[in-house]
């Protein structure tokens, strides 16, 4: 029997966790939510690692430019990953340009080969929609994260013998320089992701399972997905389970007349990526929005909002996305009453609308005074670890704010060490 990738491997009293803040403002991200996750008394150990921009530059500093020895990701960190049960991370800084510079967060995904990337997107109390109606959605996005275009297979300049591969390329053969991307899709990636949607709608009562595609045009790897996920569709008739192929453009336009009527996507890497943006651009934007890398070897959950360079230790981000991040991870280790406490606690927060970063203040408020009124980062995460836990006030709420900030201290970064 197949085990369930979307729950821990293992059950167990206590979990070790290994948290990441990344680069910049993920360390603001980190630090709101290790103060929300120990106002809870949760049975976790946390386990720091590093890795992004700050590991590269520690890396260089180490071995020398050029050095085939730099990377973003220490070997330390990958070790840390594989000995825990879950890991959380807030965000990286990728910069291009840079030679020999590797993604982080692409790094982590080919070699604990996550090929999930679950995206939900939910309407929140006190932020809503920009639609009409103001719907309610409630959206989970399975995008595969290993094949398509992030299989990395890519040549620039192509070599004189792949001009031969295809007819196609004939008009190509006298043009100064030519780029070409692989998008590879493998029968195996394609079924592993599309039953992973599938079993995701059985265990949770959802009746549809969206297929969003282009193999009307894109006929051999779109074309596979969408047979694989046609013959994997009737296996679910039986439980009540809808599978609808679509054309990926289609969705885009339908899931802004009408997300009420989605309630799981699986589509390709590329698609996936651009239709989950969209979808949480429907309730708040990256600000709010949740994700998570699992496979059979590991789970990294991280929020979709980027390291923002500009805000790195000002503490303006909104800690929404990443405290919702932990909630996922939460769920994830069967921590289900623990994950129900966050999202509540960050709903009273934004209904209440007392505390709130500059971001709602300004775009869904529409308040002209939304500087002035602006939390920081750390007191909106204070709002919210108080209702989850409402002692958490005076002397007990100073020590656990010098502790949070102690654990995702950006001065000392954790990796490359002799």
């Amino acid at each position: 029997m197949t085990r369930n990738v979307m729950k821990v491997r293992e059950k167990k009293d206590r979990y070790q966790v290994c948290y990441m803040a990344g680069d910049d403002s993920g360390f603001d991200m980190m630090e709101a939510a290790m103060l929300v996750l120990d106002a809870m008394e949760l049975p976790i150990d946390f386990v720091r690692a590093d890795l992004g921009w700050a590991m590269w530059e520690k890396s260089v500093k180490k071995y020398g430019e050029g050095d085939p020895r730099c990377n973003t990701v220490p070997p330390e960190t990958i070790e840390k990953i594989t000995n825990s049960d879950a890991t959380l991370m807030a965000a990286v800084t990728s910069k291009s340009g840079v030679k020999g510079f590797k993604s982080a967060i692409l790094q982590m995904r080919q070699i604990f080969d996550l090929y999930i990337n679950l995206r939900p997107a939910k309407s929140l109390p006190g932020v809503g929609t920009p639609l009409k109606g103001d719907p309610e959605i409630d959206i989970v996005m399975f995008r595969e994260n290993t094949e398509d275009l992030y299989a990395a297979v890519e040549f620039n300049p192509l070599p004189k013998e792949l001009f031969d591969v295809h007819k196609g390329m004939e008009r190509f053969k006298k043009c100064s320089e030519v780029a070409v991307s692989w998008r590879v899709f493998s029968r195996e990636g394609c079924e592993r992701i599309i039953r992973a949607a599938f079993e995701y709608a059985k265990a949770t009562g959802r009746k549809t399972v969206h297929n969003c595609n282009k193999a009307n045009v894109i006929r051999e790897t779109d074309g596979l997905m969408k047979k694989i996920f046609t013959e994997i569709a009737k296996e679910y008739e039986p439980y009540g389970i809808k599978g609808i192929e679509e054309n990926a453009d289609a969705t885009a336009m339908w899931l802004i007349k009408n997300p009420q009527d989605y309630e799981v996507i699986v589509a390709s890497n590329v698609f996936g990526d651009i239709l989950s943006d969209e979808a949480s651009q429907l309730v708040g934007g990256l600000g709010f929005a949740p994700s998570g890398n699992i496979g059979e070897k590991a789970a990294i959950f991280e929020p979709c909002s980027g390291s923002v360079p500009k805000h790195a230790h000002q503490y303006k981000v909104n800690p929404s996305a990443i405290l919702l991040t932990a909630k996922m991870m939460l769920e994830y280790l069967d921590l289900n009453e623990a994950a129900a406490k966050i999202e509540k606690a960050v709903g009273e927060v934004l209904v209440e609308g007392k505390v709130l970063t500059y971001d709602v203040w300004r775009d869904f408020r529409n308040d002209p005074d939304w500087e002035k009124k602006a939390a920081s980062t750390i007191d909106m995460a204070t709002a919210i670890a108080q209702k989850i836990n409402p002692s958490l006030t005076g002397a007990r709420l100073e020590a656990a704010k010098a502790k949070a900030k102690e654990m995702c201290d950006w001065t000392k970064p954790v990796g490359f060490e002799d």
